[in-house]
């Protein structure tokens, strides 16, 4: 058995490939096309047979009001706090559904542009009839990387991650003043002027904030060394590792998705193609920094969608370490394969306050990637191979 440090040595050797030597792999890129030749030149090398799969994407807009528009209903709420309490009472779910609403709006933007999904598989396992008959566990992770923050302050950067977490719950305090008053029930004035003050003023940074990181952004990519060369980098050290000896009963496929960042769009055309089969998504994603395994429990703040119980029990016989984690705001390639009805759930670290300061900025280079974490991550999803393997999981459809 390879010990931990090697496996996260081996995982570091491809991060440091794909985020320091290739560099920014936008979607549809040549860098990201040279990202996927470096990955299924390895594979081959172990002796899978990968295969690359077209597909197309969205590009994402110079500039979307949606976030913005946010901000703005917060700040609307606020100065209209006395003389219109109830448009108070709107901005807090409006703030809420955001997340739902850009993922519908990504959905339907015209898909122009061009990328790939890489897929390879270990051999069926005996004495399966048949590929498709043989339970199989799909791990997952994403080769692009996304546009990178306008910010290059790191207070700067930390505020505008954190403001829409803030936003909203300064929106429900202000939605509570206004259903107070709208009751009938008089409140000092401090109060609601504290409410009203505070909502104007946290709601117009986040607006502000949000247009210039759009619009003073430009054409710069971050290296996505942590997001999420590290899920790639630990998918192709736990390839290598099963080339040799792959699992008695189930069968492995490795899927790298191309277009992650601009909405998905990998997983979402590999989706529908395995609806209805004995087969699960495990996806890997931000797993290169911090001493905290976390799975994803579930997606969404008003639509919630829970990730697949059956495997996220797998994930707690073999790592029982592991932290639940639920996604209101952030989402990943997991999600289309539960809107399909195939099982899925995902991996990540956490723990590190300097790879999460880097997220989609010019930051996330090779510097905030921990080999240890990595190594741990490898070892893991190794287990819970072997977990699903003794367990016979994914059951029969």
């Amino acid at each position: 058995m390879t010990d931990r440090s090697t496996l996260g040595e081996s995982a570091f050797r491809h991060v440091y490939e794909l985020a320091a030597h290739i560099g920014p792999r936008p979607a549809g890129s040549p860098a990201e096309r040279a990202a996927f030749d470096y990955a299924a030149g390895q594979l081959r090398a172990w002796g899978y047979q990968p295969q690359a799969q077209p597909i197309t994407f969205a590009p994402a807009p110079r500039f979307s009001p949606l976030y913005a528009s946010g901000g703005l209903a917060l700040a609307a709420g606020g100065a209209l706090l006395a003389a219109a309490p109830w448009a108070a009472l709107l901005a807090a779910p409006w703030i809420a559904v955001l997340p739902d609403v850009a993922r519908a709006v990504i959905r339907r933007r015209p898909r122009t542009a061009a990328s790939q999904n890489l897929l390879a598989f270990t051999a069926a396992p005996e004495p399966a009839p048949a590929a498709v008959d043989a339970p199989t566990l799909v791990l997952c992770a994403h080769m692009d990387s996304a546009p990178a923050s306008a910010f290059r302050s790191r207070p700067l950067v930390w505020l505008h991650q954190n403001l829409m977490f803030a936003a909203l719950r300064v929106a429900w305090g202000l939605a509570a003043v206004a259903a107070l008053s709208l009751l009938g029930l008089e409140l000092p004035a401090l109060v609601r002027d504290l409410a009203g003050g505070l909502a104007l003023a946290v709601g117009g940074l986040w607006a502000g904030l949000e247009a210039a990181a759009q619009l003073l952004r430009g054409e710069q990519y971050a290296p996505g060394a942590h997001d999420n060369a590290s899920g790639v980098g630990v998918l192709l050290a736990a390839a290598e590792q099963l080339a040799a000896q792959p699992p008695a009963r189930l069968r492995v496929g490795f899927l790298f998705t191309g277009a992650e960042e601009t909405g998905l769009h990998g997983a979402e055309a590999q989706a529908p193609a395995w609806a209805g089969r004995r087969l699960a998504v495990l996806n890997v994603d931000m797993v290169g920094a911090g001493e905290t395994l976390r799975y994803i429990t579930s997606d969404g703040a008003v639509r919630v969608r829970p990730t697949d119980p059956g495997l996220n029990e797998v994930i707690n016989a073999a790592c029982p370490q592991a932290r639940g984690l639920a996604y209101s705001l952030r989402s990943g390639d997991f999600l289309p394969f539960l809107r399909h009805g195939v099982p899925a759930g995902a991996l990540q670290t956490s723990g590190s306050a300097e790879a999460e300061l880097a997220y989609h900025t010019l930051y996330d280079t090779t510097e905030v990637v921990e080999v240890p974490a990595l190594g741990r991550t490898v070892q893991a999803v190794l287990d819970i191979l072997a977990a699903a393997d003794l367990r016979g999981y994914p059951e029969a459809v």
